[in-house]
């Protein structure tokens, strides 16, 4: 039995459009199933917590990076595979693993494909699965949430300009920041931070390549540390990161490892997979083969 959790509102309706052409492939193959639907709320954990596990071949999450963040909280060391099929604005989550973005596609990955482990990242008591922006990625985020702006683009199939239109509005109003930062006991301290990235994937904002050489399989998190750099010149270096040159960039550092610690001098928003969390004191840690991904 094949469990499907959709989120009817996701990607500006995108997901109550495609679970449509999905359950129409699944009832012509006879495939047996079972569907919840979601509007991306807090629930998103209790509905895994009320599905029973007997003859459950897997749980399928029609929806993106935020529906995924939810129910993959919920599947942490359950041994219960997670299948996914695309149908937020952003999809990085599938974008990285490399899951096609054709449901059609994604769909028959699910039923042939084998099953992946992979690792997970954790903030506090909170888990993510692609990355944690922290600082100044972390209040676009926010800011793209809240914005009215986003579900116009997202009926244009635009939804990555909401990340851009909001990465610049913020810009000229976010101050950087000194943090002190340990990575596994080594503790160094970084003056005028805009954003420390900490992944387990590398693309968030809907295609934006911040840590090129993460991978969800090393049982490592790769930091993304913009520092010391104007205005001006940030805006400038922005666009290669769609492409991952920014590493390069004199202002960017690039670090690995299992335990982070920031200690910023002044608070700091953060975001995982795009959902906005509250913590006083920012801990991350790497959970190796805590997810099983179809």
């Amino acid at each position: 039995m094949y469990y499907f959790i959709v989120n009817k509102t996701s990607g500006n309706g995108k997901g109550w459009r495609v679970w449509g052409n999905v359950e129409n492939l699944l009832k012509k193959r006879s495939i047996s199933y079972k569907v919840v639907f979601t509007e991306g709320s807090d629930r998103d954990a209790d509905l895994v917590e009320s599905i029973s596990p007997f003859e459950l071949k897997a749980i399928i999450v029609v929806g993106g990076d935020g529906t995924i963040h939810g129910v993959a909280n919920s599947l942490v060391h359950k041994k219960i595979p997670l299948g996914i099929i695309p149908a937020g604005s952003g999809n990085d989550f599938a974008r990285s693993l490399q899951i096609p973005m054709n449901y059609v596609e994604a769909l028959e990955r699910i039923l042939v494909g084998s099953i992946k482990e992979i690792d997970i990242g954790k903030v506090g008591e909170e888990y993510y699965i692609t990355i944690a922006g922290i600082g100044f990625d972390g209040k676009v985020a926010q800011v793209t949430n809240e914005s009215k702006s986003k579900k116009l683009l997202n009926k244009l199939n635009l939804g990555s300009l909401a990340y851009v239109y909001s990465l610049i509005k913020v810009l000229f109003t976010y101050k950087p920041t000194t943090v002190k930062l340990k990575i596994d006991r080594v503790e160094k301290i970084y003056h005028d931070v805009w954003m420390i990235s900490v992944a387990n994937l590398p693309f968030y904002g809907g295609g934006i390549k911040i840590c090129p050489d993460a991978k969800a399989d090393d049982g490592l998190l790769d930091l993304c540390i913009v520092h010391g750099v104007g205005r001006w010149e940030l805006l400038l270096v922005f666009p290669r990161a769609f492409s991952g040159s920014h590493i390069t960039h004199r202002n960017v550092t690039i670090q690995k490892g299992k335990d982070i610690i920031l200690e910023p001098y002044d608070e700091l928003t953060i975001q995982c997979d795009g959902e906005i969390i509250k913590q006083q004191r920012i801990a991350l840690t790497i959970e190796e083969k805590a997810l099983f991904i179809l």
